[in-house]
């Protein structure tokens, strides 16, 4: 029994110091290769599945046709009563031109969103900007139109 055990412990050394060596082998020849003679064919092809070519263009043409995107836009206000949030809707646009104004109703609810901002940074300044107004302003993650 301590024999055979003996045996089975050598047969797997073998095979570790063997995979070991050959591995150091193949490294070996993977970096002598010559780099100058790979940087110096600057010019070279890629041969690709003419299906693929079609895919990736029509990926490209459905990415130019999307209107909205994930993004984010500052909540002014919400409330039930619509003549209060068209109210603060014109308040903002004489105040912040510059800025689309968005009038969402969710039952039973308005709310007064502004904003197309497609980085959370950007929103931050037009919310700092917008406080002084309403100090209940904050950032929402909304789904916004592209320039």
């Amino acid at each position: 029994m301590k024999v055979s055990n003996f045996n089975f412990k050598f047969q797997n050394l073998y095979r570790l110091i063997f995979l070991s060596v050959a591995c150091c082998l193949s490294c070996a020849a993977s970096y002598s290769q010559d780099s100058s003679a790979i940087s110096a064919n600057k010019n070279f092809s890629v041969k690709q599945d003419v299906k693929t070519s079609e895919l990736l263009y029509k990926y490209k043409e459905y990415n130019r046709r999307k209107e909205f995107t994930d993004g984010y836009r500052i909540q002014i206000m919400y409330t039930d009563i619509r003549d209060e949030v068209y109210k603060s809707k014109g308040t903002m646009y004489k105040e912040f031109s510059e800025l689309a104004s968005y009038v969402e109703y969710e039952q039973p609810y308005f709310k007064l969103r502004m904003g197309d901002f497609s980085s959370r940074l950007e929103a931050t300044y037009f919310l700092q900007r917008i406080t002084p107004l309403y100090p209940g302003a904050f950032i929402v993650r909304d789904k916004i139109k592209l320039k």
